[in-house]
Order: C-alpha cells, then structure tokens, then sequence
C-alpha cells in the first residue's frame, strides 16, 4: 500500500488553457478549478497547504513552509517534483511592475477587474473637468484607457486576444456604446502559434486581424514597459504606444526550487533533467514531471497535455516492478486555439491534420470539457457556457472588503 502527501501552497488544480475564458466571465473561475483535497481524501492520500524550501537527499526530507511562514520537515521514500514554472519577464524593464499576468488563477481575476476599472474610467474620465463636452485631450485619454496591448503569440495570448475582442466587441459594445471607437487591441510577438504548421498560423493571422480587429505586430520585440507607455522593436524601427492595459504571455521560466537544489539540469540549466522513466539524472528516488522537467534526448512541449501523460505513467510506474516499467511515451491527442469569434484551429489529430472555423470551435470546447478533472466541473462549465450564451458576460467587479469608518 502506497502512502501518498501532496504538498502544495495552491489548494486546487487549475486548468490552465481556460485560464483566459475566465479572464473575462465566459465561465466562472472555478468551474476550471478542481479542489485538492476532496482528490486526496477520496484516495486516503495527506494533503498540506505548504511550499517546500528545501530538500534533505541523504536524509530523504522535504523542508516545507505555510503560508504563515512556519517551517517543518516530512519524510519521503520517493519524491515527484511537478511544480510548473513561473512568467518570464526575460529582465525586461518595467515588466515585473506595470504588467499583468495570465498564469494563476489570481491572475484572470486581477486581469478582469483592471479591464473593468479601466472601462469605468474612460465612461467618466470627460466629466471631471465639470464639462461634458468632449476635448481633443479628453478623446486621446479615453483611447489610451481604451488601448489593450497582448505581449506573446503562442496559445495562451493568443486565447486571450479572442476573449478580450469578443468581450469588448459584444459586451462592451452594447453596454459602453460611446466607447466603441476608441478600442485598440495590439498584438507583439516575434511570431505566432509556432507549435501549428504555416497554414494554421497564417489562417489564426488574418483571422485575428480581420474578423477580431486585432492588430498584430509580427517580429516584435518589446524593450521596455512604463507605467502607461510600452516601447517595442519592430525590425530596423521602433514604437512607442500609450496603453491602459498591458498583459503579459511571452513565455515561461523555471521557479527557483528547480535550480536551487542540485537537480541535474539541461544544457540551458532551465529544466531538471529526467530519464525516460521520468526519473532526475544521478538522483535515486527523486522523479519529476511537467514543465520543470525535461527526459534527455527526447525533447516534449511544455504543455497540460504531456504533463497529465506523464502524471498518469508515473502514478502507475511507481507501483510497479521498475524491471517490468517501459519508457515513457508521449501520445499527441492534437493541438488547439481559440480565436475568438466562435472560431478555433486544431491540428495533428488522430487521422485529421487540421479543422479550422466553427467545427473546430466545437472541437475545442468538447476537448476542454471532456478534460476537466471531474463531473462537478463539466457540469459547471456546461451551465457557465449556457448562462453567457442567454445573459452575456458577467460584468461584476468585486470592492474593497468592509471597513468601519
């Protein structure tokens, strides 16, 4: 019998690729949100709210710490790591301060309170000099408020322009609409959904482009972010574009948990270093998985589909004879965006290379319900999908707590 502890500081799993449907009240967060614990007590399994600080390989403990900053050490005879990575801000300045972010579920709920603050500030923003007439000055305001900028063309920004152009061009549009005009949403990457073949890629452009009103800047490179101003390299020139609202999905980096404790790591020391049985190089009883890690010679993209692969051979691995374990197998089920517009790509499907327009949405919507972790979370999502489809998008944003006066 397996004795099995979770340790984690985040008390759910988050399906991560609909992370930007909930950034903008298509569904409810936590209907792509699976609780930890009712998992492990329905498998007799020791849950702890905690990061690991540390690890003792001679000794086999992990060092964890609560979320109160209290220390204490548990034991382990195998230990996975599977902690995922962090937003990389490639030490860009200005990144870390004035962006936002699209990794955590924290992350949807910040994002869409800011694009809903931001809507309230340019309906109001000509009414504070006491004139209701508006100036020149006033309509470059309200543009700026009104400018979204999407930094990173792979899927998860490229999800996210189709939300936010579908919520704006719909929800706004009906709700604001003396804002309409001043809508701006760019797009800088160096170049987009690189993982899809050049057929994809080109279709997702114009779409974006044509039908999402989104303008994308292709071979772009941002140089610096200040509090409303982005500047970006296209090229030999540059730019520099007024913003209200910037985001940031330009790639991923590793915690510092991965470097810090002498894992064997790859050439770019970014990924610890596995065996194809998933186990860390040099290591006895330590396995990791998911984007922290990488098998040797046998290079995976860092996505939810390999990780839950991997979490499924390992679960199984470890209760097995290691003589009688094969190698892990990756297994593509395909690949897949959204576009906004009811529009979606999927690619490298078991007998099909691609399907693009309304069938591919339907695609992508059966697969990302059909992947959540339990019934109560397909059938939220069902009931979410149905609600926006009667009454829109939720508009709500959440105040300050109470505080007597």
């Amino acid at each position: 019998k397996n004795d099995v502890t979770v340790i984690s500081p985040r008390n759910h799993l988050l399906f991560t690729p609909m992370l930007a449907s909930s950034a903008l009240g298509t569904v409810n967060q936590r209907s792509i949100c699976q609780p930890v614990r009712p998992l492990t007590a329905k498998k007799n399994a020791t849950y702890y709210e905690s990061s690991v600080v540390g690890v003792d390989k001679e000794k086999q403990l992990v060092t964890c710490k609560t979320l109160g900053g209290q220390e204490y050490n548990l034991p382990y005879d195998k230990l996975v790591v599977g902690i995922g990575f962090q937003p990389n801000d490639f030490n860009i300045p200005g990144v870390k301060e004035n962006a936002l972010f699209m990794k955590e579920t924290a992350d949807a709920t910040r994002f869409k309170d800011h694009v809903l603050e931001k809507l309230e500030e340019a309906a109001y923003c000509h009414a504070l000099d006491n004139d209701l007439t508006l100036s020149d000055e006033e309509k470059w305001k309200i543009q700026e408020l009104l400018t979204f900028i999407v930094v990173g063309g792979g899927p998860t920004g490229v999800e996210l322009a189709g939300e936010l152009t579908d919520f704006l061009y719909n929800e706004v549009a009906n709700l604001y609409k003396n804002l309409k005009p001043y809508i701006r949403v760019h797009m800088f990457t160096y170049d987009l959904l690189n993982t899809f073949d050049e057929k994809l890629q080109d279709y997702a452009i114009t779409h974006l482009r044509k039908k999402q009103n989104v303008q994308v800047h292709l071979g772009a490179f941002v140089q610096k972010v200040e509090p409303n101003v982005v500047h970006v390299k296209l090229g030999e020139s540059a730019m520099s574009i007024r913003y209200g609202t910037l985001v940031w999905c330009a790639g991923i980096k590793p915690h510092p948990f991965v470097s810090d404790f002498g894992f064997a790591m790859n050439d770019k020391g970014s990924q610890i270093l596995v065996d194809p049985f998933l186990k860390v190089k040099g290591e006895k009883n330590i396995y990791a998985i998911g984007d922290c890690a990488t098998i040797e010679d046998y290079w995976l993209p860092q996505t939810a589909q390999v990780a839950n692969q991997q979490g499924q051979y390992l679960a199984k691995a470890l209760g097995m004879d290691e003589s009688k374990t094969k190698p892990f197998e990756f297994h593509n089920k395909g690949t897949m965006a959204y576009l906004g517009g009811l529009t979606a790509i999927m690619a490298n499907l078991p007998g099909v290379s691609r399907i693009t327009g309304f069938v591919a949405f339907l695609g992508w919507r059966f697969t990302y319900w059909f992947l959540q972790l339990s019934m109560r979370n397909r059938f939220m999502l069902v009931t979410d999908w149905l609600r926006t489809f009667i009454f829109g998008r939720d508009l709500t944003r959440f105040g300050p707590r109470s505080k007597p006066t």
